[in-house]
């Protein structure tokens, strides 16, 4: 019995120390390199190397939080880890190492990534009631696409005429890699956007989104991001400005339209045309669950709780987990008869 006992002790110990172990912020060492081309800048090197380390500092967090009890408990996908993993790590450079290599230089950057897991469940469940993974996903695949094109345009510039002589990149190819340039800087504050909004610094998100929209107007996403952190912030006025500009040039969008049904909602007599607004949206978005969400809050202004429950009962069985507490949370209401 005392051999049992000092065994569940043991047990307890290693057991505990490996929970706190796994609370305390992990530091990942990881460095990425880059190539200078005829037509990259210092920053454009720095850029590019950088977001290689974070690349690979990203799988490593990734396969990190692979292991944390609350991740399985979830049964999140690749996507949604992913994105986690770049919601709790913070980067820091640690090292610049400039280098020539042939006639060419070389940059290697090394960075520290700190990843913090505490509140780890609630930041899991915050972020599956946004669709932060999706755009994260396609932020990812824009990135790697426009490397794959300043990778070949930095080919073709070093590429010589017929007798080898090396010649001067072109204005064309000069004009296509600014562009390129200028769509990567973009989408790495769009990338920046999307980690504040699963961290909730809705400061930051306006200030992240509205460098994307000064960068790219087109981004309609970015508009989306930056009208609902203006929301959260209580600036109804400029979240309805935000959702209206992009409406302009999409009236189809539907995270927009959502924005702009929450907004509406919150202000003196337009409640029906939120309710109009957040239906347009789900014309749209049939499949989105924050939108049903979106919707129930609307039909909870109106005091239609039966409603309301129908929508978070239906966005909890598309995954939203805080529409499961919304609808069990109607649940007395409705049966005290306060249902119109």
């Amino acid at each position: 019995m005392k051999k049992i006992t000092q065994l569940f002790i043991l047990f307890l110990v290693f057991g505990l120390s490996g929970m706190i172990a796994f609370a305390e912020p992990s530091n990942i060492i990881s460095e990425g390199k880059y190539v200078m081309g005829d037509l990259d800048t210092k920053k454009d090197a720095k850029t590019q190397a950088l977001l290689e380390a974070k690349r690979m500092a990203m799988e490593k967090a990734g396969t990190y939080l692979e292991s944390a009890s609350e991740v399985k408990n979830f049964q999140l996908s690749k996507d949604q880890i992913k994105t986690m993993a770049a919601g709790i790590m913070s980067v820091e450079i640690i090292n610049e190492d400039w280098k020539m290599s042939g006639e060419s230089m070389v940059l290697t950057v090394q960075i520290r990534a700190t990843i913090d897991t505490s509140n780890l469940k609630d930041r899991i469940s915050k972020m599956q009631e946004s669709d932060n993974a999706e755009s994260f996903r396609d932020v990812q695949n824009q990135l790697t696409a426009l490397q794959k094109e300043l990778a070949d345009l930095k080919r073709q510039s070093q590429q010589g005429d017929v007798q080898g002589t090396k010649k001067a990149p072109s204005r064309e190819m000069k004009e296509k890699h600014e562009s390129l340039v200028n769509d990567l800087s973009a989408l790495e504050y769009m990338e920046k956007g999307n980690i504040a909004m699963i961290n909730q610094h809705w400061e930051e998100a306006v200030e992240s989104y509205g460098q994307v929209i000064a960068l790219n107007p087109g981004s309609i996403d970015a508009y989306a991001g930056k009208g609902y952190a203006l929301y959260r912030l209580g600036k109804l006025d400029d979240a309805l400005v935000i959702a209206d500009k992009a409406l302009l040039m999409y009236p189809s969008s539907a995270r927009n339209l959502g924005v702009k049904a929450l907004v509406l909602k919150d202000q003196p007599g337009k409640v029906d045309l939120a309710l109009e607004t957040i239906n347009s949206a789900i014309k749209y978005r049939p499949d989105a669950p924050r939108l049903y969400r979106f919707r129930g809050e609307v039909y909870m202004k109106m005091g239609r709780f039966y409603m309301a429950q129908k929508d978070f009962v239906r966005a909890c069985k598309m995954g939203s987990k805080d529409s499961c507490a919304r609808a069990k949370g109607l649940e007395e209401k409705i049966k005290a008869g306060k249902n119109k």
